[in-house]
């Protein structure tokens, strides 16, 4: 053991203390912002006004300034802001295809013997309300450099990685999408990812183009097969709701388009924590950012909307666990299918507690354990001496190796 607990222990203390002044102040903060949500509900005039705004003076600018999101109402006057939406009596349907897609790596290691990356997708075909048993499925991609490719910056970038995992869940989701379509019920594609996807990395534009693009052209497989598509976020940090109420609040300023003033800190899943019971969602917001403009441009039915859901089968804020249901255009529009989606969802969170089944098996499927990447170097290195194809460790990993090992270090 490195690490001297006890040194800590006063700072620990300091941690905790300072963590409860802080709930205590942010819920001093939320009351603040659920009264102004409520006195608001249909400041539909007002809301219209400020996304205006934003569209004039941040989205459609000349020089992009950052803007980290809001959000507006889908079906403004339809329902008020603050409307709770209950599960329905009889809304669950009796049948449905629930699909889910997850995705693991091996990152490339400069100081390992071999130079590779390994990508796997696993996922399950869930038959609701069917006695057939689900399907699983798992799809492991060794890439590595051949004869010719002596430079290639896949092998040494692991965000490049983890952008081609991004992408091949959702090639996975879609292809099993189509290999599904005209079953019994509703279709359901659900990823444990949001749906308004941006590239992670300092990434040349035009490679970020590509890797959008065809982002939304397996959106669209899905689409075409009849698909509800569902990116979930558990426990998200997202503050859009808030941006937008804020946007309306006295105090608000256009020159701060995004800026949350006092309530700075606080998340649209602290809000609805307060607001939303178990199993009950909020209305279906858009999302408003120069992401989702993209996007919109691009396809218009992929442009993302979302809504909040308390996955908790227990009253009581403390126990309140709030997701974020990201939805396709053509999703959100239909109300009937937004329902379905509301419906499946708590009803797979219903299998395990608070997260849906359908997302925990894709996962189980998908993780690349640390077993499985010492099997699999196993066997590379038995191949590579079949071949007369012998490299070492750097001498960094292999001091790393023998001091992590549990060997004494050596005494002079």
């Amino acid at each position: 053991m490195s690490l001297d607990f006890q040194q800590l222990t006063t700072d620990i203390e300091k941690m905790a203390r300072a963590a409860g002044g802080r709930n205590v102040t942010r819920q001093t903060l939320l009351d603040e912002v659920l009264l102004f949500l409520h006195n608001n509900a249909n400041a539909w005039d007002a809301l219209e006004d400020a996304y205006q705004t934003i569209v004039t003076e941040v989205l459609q600018a000349t020089s992009a300034r950052p803007y980290r999101g809001s959000a507006r109402a889908l079906n403004p006057q339809v329902a008020p802001l603050d409307a709770i939406i209950e599960q329905s009596p009889g809304g669950l349907p009796p049948k449905a295809t629930i699909i889910s897609v997850d995705g693991s790596q091996i990152v490339p290691d400069r100081h390992a013997p071999y130079v590779y990356y390994l990508l796997n997708t696993g996922g399950i075909v869930y038959y609701h309300g069917s006695a057939v048993a689900p399907e699983i499925f798992s799809t492991p991609h060794l890439k590595f450099p051949d004869e010719h490719d002596l430079s290639d910056s896949r092998f040494s970038n692991p965000t490049s990685v983890s952008i081609e995992r991004d992408q091949a869940e959702m090639e996975e989701l879609a292809r099993q999408s189509v290999a599904n379509r005209g079953q019994d019920g509703p279709l359901l594609a659900i990823m444990d990812q949001r749906l308004l996807y941006v590239p992670i990395g300092d990434l040349a534009p035009q490679f970020k183009e590509k890797v959008i693009k065809e982002w939304q052209l397996g959106m669209t497989t899905i689409k075409n097969a009849g698909g509800l598509l569902v990116g979930y976020i558990d426990r998200p940090a997202k503050s859009s709701v808030l941006t937008m109420l804020y946007q309306i609040h006295p105090e608000w300023s256009a020159e701060e388009p995004d800026s949350l003033g006092g309530w700075e800190g606080l998340t649209d899943a602290d809000l609805f924590s307060k607001l939303l019971g178990p199993g009950a969602r909020s209305i279906v917001f858009a999302d408003v950012s120069h992401a989702n403009t993209r996007f919109k441009k691009e396809k218009r039915h992929n442009e993302v909307c979302f809504f909040y859901l308390n996955t908790s089968q227990l009253s009581g804020e403390e126990n309140a666990n709030i997701a974020r249901v990201d939805l396709p255009m053509w999703v959100a529009e239909d109300e009937m299918a937004v329902q379905m989606v509301h419906e499946l969802i708590a009803d797979q969170c219903k299998i395990l507690g608070r997260y849906p089944y359908v997302l925990t098996r894709a996962d189980e499927m998908a993780v690349v354990g640390k077993q499985d990447q010492a099997e699999l170097e196993f066997r590379i290195g038995r191949m590579m001496d079949r071949y007369g194809v012998q490299f070492g460790s750097t001498a960094k990993q292999l001091t790393k190796d023998i001091a992590r090992g549990g060997q004494r270090s050596h005494e002079m």
